[in-house]
C-alpha cells in the first residue's frame, strides 16, 4: 500500500504472525497492536499499549474496518467511483441479507454437503462412519417446529386497583394517565433548556411541542404536560453561543440556589461519535449535572429541527421516567412465592482495544425490578479490582435485598425466588456470590434462577409461508416469523424471535436473528448439591416472563429485544465507564436522589 502512495498515517493496524511453514495455507493469526504513527523505510513505528514499536511493514496489515477499507478503496478508485459503488452494494444489501435468500442459501449447502446423486439419478443423503462403526447422515431439511411456548404479549396495567387495563401501552396512557399518576412528584417540575443562540427559534418551538403536543397528530396530540398529568412545567430556557464545553459549564454555573428537576439540552450529533471520551462534551455534560443530581435529556440538532410526533412521544415518555415516574405497570404473576427479578450487568474499564491493554477492573451493577415490572432500586454504582468483584456483587444484593425486604413486609418462612438476568456469566462467579448469599438469609426459603439471553447463536428460525409487507416499493420481512415464535432446544434452553416480521424496520434491516433464552447450571464442579437444589427451572415461566419485560424499557413505546432488566444494568453499567474518565466524577452522585430514577435512559 504504502509503494502505491496510500498514506498510512493514523490507521489501525494488526500484527500478522503466521505459523511456521504454513504461510499460504492458514491465515495468520492477527493481533490488533496499535496506531500507524509514521514510517521510516521499510517500518512502520506503531502506538501501542507497550510504547512505540518498530515493526516490518510486510508484518502489518490495516484492520478491516469500514473506515479504513473506504479510505483505501476510495484512494485507488476515486472518490467518486468509490461513492458510486459503495451506494450500490448499500441498495443490493437488502437482496443479500434476508430471511429467504439465507434460507435458500442454507438448503442449497445441506444439499450439497449430505446429499449425492447414485447411478440411476436417484438422491441418497450420504452416510458418515467412524472406525468403530459408527455411522450418521445428516437431513438436508430445515426441523419444523413442534416444541413451542405459547407467549402471550403482556396487557398493560395503568392504575393501582388493576382495573384500568390496555393492550396497547401508548392508548392506555393517553387513555388513563400513568400508573403512579396519584403519587407521583413533582407534579410541577422545573426545566433547565440550553439550547445554541442561532438556533433560538427552532429550540423553543421544539419545546412548545414537546409541552403541549402536535394538534391533530396520531402520536403526540396531547403534550408532555397534559398526558403525564403535570399541573405545571416551569421552563427556565438559556442560549449559548457555541457548543463548546465552556459554554454549557458557564450556563450551569449561573444557576441559583434551587436545581431544576431536569435539563433539556441542544447537543450537535458529532458529541456522541467523538472517540476522545474524556474531553467530548456530551459525557462532561452528563457528569456535571448527574453530580449535581439533575438527569439530563440531550436532543441533537438534526432532530430537534425536525422533531416528529413519533420522536417527540418517545423524548416525553424517557423525561417521565427519568423523573422517576413509572407509566404502566404488567400483570404480576399470582403465585405464594415472593419474586424479584434482577439484572447483573458488568463492563471491563478498559484504556483501549489494542493488544495488551489492562482491563483489571470492572463495573458491575445489579437492577431490581417486581415480578409486575416496576423498577425498585439500583445497586451502588463502583467499579473495583476484578478479584474484588465476588465481594464487590454479593455486597451490592445484600444491601438492596435488605432494603426490599423492609420495604417489602418478608415474612420468616416466607418463598423468596430471585430471577437473574445476565449477558454471559463470568465462570462460577455468581453462583458461588448466590450460595453465599442464600445463607445469609436462613429465616427465607431461597430459590434462584440464572437466565442468560443471547443473540449471537447458530440458530434461525424462518416462517416459510411470511410473504412479508411492502414498504416504499420494497417488500420486507419476508420468510421472518412473528414475534414471540420460539422453539424449546432442550429443558433449559429456549430461542425467540423478537423481531419479528412486524418489527423488521425495512427491507434493508437485513437478517433478524432470534434471541437464545437459557437457565444456567454450575459448570466443571465435582460437587453441585447444594446449588441444584435451590435452582428453578421451569422454562416455560422463565421464557414467558423475560418476554414480557421486553416491553418495559421506556425508551419508546416499542418492545425491545432484551428485557428491561438487563437493559438497564447494562446501560448503566456502560455509561458509567465512559463517565469515570472524566475528571472530577464521583459515581456516590447516583446513589442517592437518582438511585430509584431512569436517569440512564
Amino acid at each position: 500500500m504504502k509503494d502505491e502512495g496510500f498514506i498510512l498515517d493514523n490507521l489501525e493496524v494488526l500484527h500478522n504472525d503466521y505459523n511456521p511453514g504454513l504461510k499460504g495455507i492458514l491465515e495468520p493469526d492477527d493481533d490488533f497492536i496499535g496506531t500507524l504513527i509514521r514510517t521510516d523505510g521499510n517500518e512502520a513505528i506503531i502506538h501501542s499499549n507497550d510504547g512505540e514499536l518498530s515493526i516490518p511493514l510486510d508484518k502489518l496489515s490495516i484492520r478491516k474496518t469500514g473506515y479504513n477499507m473506504g479510505a483505501y478503496l476510495s484512494f485507488r478508485l476515486g472518490e467518486e467511483k468509490w461513492n458510486s459503488i459503495s451506494a450500490l452494494i448499500k441498495s443490493k444489501r437488502h437482496e443479500i441479507l434476508n430471511n429467504k435468500k439465507v434460507h435458500e442459501d442454507i438448503s442449497k449447502i445441506a444439499h450439497s454437503l449430505f446429499v449425492e446423486k447414485d447411478e440411476r439419478g436417484d438422491y441418497y443423503f450420504i452416510q458418515f462412519r467412524n472406525k468403530g462403526e459408527f455411522s450418521f447422515s445428516v437431513n438436508n431439511r430445515m426441523l419444523e417446529v413442534q416444541n413451542s411456548i405459547n407467549l402471550k404479549a403482556p396487557t398493560f396495567i395503568f392504575d393501582f386497583a388493576r382495573t384500568q387495563t390496555c393492550p396497547t401501552a401508548d392508548v392506555g396512557l393517553k387513555r388513563y394517565g400513568p400508573w403512579d399518576s396519584q403519587i407521583f412528584q413533582p407534579k410541577s417540575p422545573t426545566f433547565l433548556c440550553i439550547g445554541h443562540k442561532d438556533n433560538r427559534g427552532y429550540f423553543t418551538s421544539f419545546l412548545r411541542k414537546l409541552l403541549d403536543g402536535i394538534p391533530n397528530s396520531q402520536w403526540y396530540d396531547s403534550g408532555l404536560q397534559k398526558k403525564y398529568e403535570f399541573q405545571r412545567i416551569a421552563i427556565d430556557d438559556r442560549d449559548i453561543k457555541s457548543f463548546e464545553w465552556d459554554a454549557y459549564l458557564d450556563v450551569i454555573r449561573s444557576l441559583e440556589d434551587t436545581r431544576p428537576d431536569l435539563a433539556i439540552i441542544e447537543i450537535p450529533a458529532s458529541f456522541k461519535f467523538q472517540k476522545d471520551q474524556q474531553n467530548n462534551p456530551y459525557y462532561k455534560i452528563k457528569a456535571k449535572l448527574l453530580k449535581l443530581e439533575i438527569p439530563v435529556q440531550f436532543i441533537t440538532s438534526e432532530n430537534m429541527r425536525q422533531a416528529t410526533d413519533v420522536v417527540l412521544n418517545s423524548i416525553a415518555l424517557q423525561i417521565y421516567a427519568k423523573l422517576g415516574g413509572i407509566p404502566w405497570v404488567l400483570p404480576s404473576n399470582q403465585t405464594i412465592d415472593r419474586e424479584l427479578i434482577i439484572g447483573v450487568g458488568h463492563s471491563w474499564v478498559r484504556e483501549n482495544a489494542f493488544k495488551g491493554a489492562q482491563q483489571d477492573r470492572v463495573v458491575g451493577l445489579t437492577t431490581f425490578m417486581a415480578s409486575d415490572g416496576q423498577y425498585l432500586v439500583s445497586s451502588k454504582a463502583k467499579d473495583v479490582p476484578f478479584d474484588e468483584y465476588f465481594q464487590e456483587l454479593l455486597n451490592n444484593l445484600k444491601s438492596s435485598i435488605d432494603k426490599l425486604e423492609r420495604d417489602l413486609g418478608w415474612q420468616p418462612n416466607d418463598t423468596i425466588r430471585l430471577v437473574f438476568h445476565i449477558f454471559k456469566p463470568i465462570k462460577n462467579v455468581e453462583f458461588d456470590v448466590i450460595a453465599r448469599l442464600v445463607s445469609l438469609y436462613p429465616q427465607y426459603r431461597i430459590n434462584f434462577a440464572f437466565v442468560t439471553i443471547s443473540k449471537h447463536n447458530p440458530f434461525r428460525l424462518f416462517d416459510v409461508s411470511q410473504p412479508g409487507t411492502v414498504r416504499a416499493d420494497q417488500v420486507k420481512g419476508k420468510y421472518v416469523p412473528g414475534r414471540g415464535s420460539n422453539y424449546k432446544i432442550d429443558n433449559y434452553t429456549a430461542v425467540v424471535q423478537m423481531l419479528g416480521v412486524r418489527e423488521v424496520k425495512s427491507p434493508t434491516h437485513g437478517v433478524s436473528n432470534p434471541m437464545q433464552i437459557k437457565i444456567r447450571l454450575p459448570e466443571g464442579r465435582a460437587d453441585t448439591a447444594d446449588i441444584d437444589r435451590l435452582i428453578f427451572t421451569d422454562l416455560d415461566y422463565i421464557v414467558q416472563q423475560l418476554y414480557s419485560f421486553t416491553y418495559l424499557s421506556w425508551r419508546n413505546f416499542l418492545p425491545s429485544e432484551i428485557p428491561a432488566t438487563m437493559l438497564y444494568s447494562t446501560l448503566i453499567a456502560r455509561l458509567l465507564c465512559r463517565l469515570r474518565k472524566i475528571e472530577g466524577w464521583d459515581p456516590d452522585s447516583i446513589n442517592f436522589k437518582l438511585k430509584q430514577r431512569k436517569w440512564f435512559l
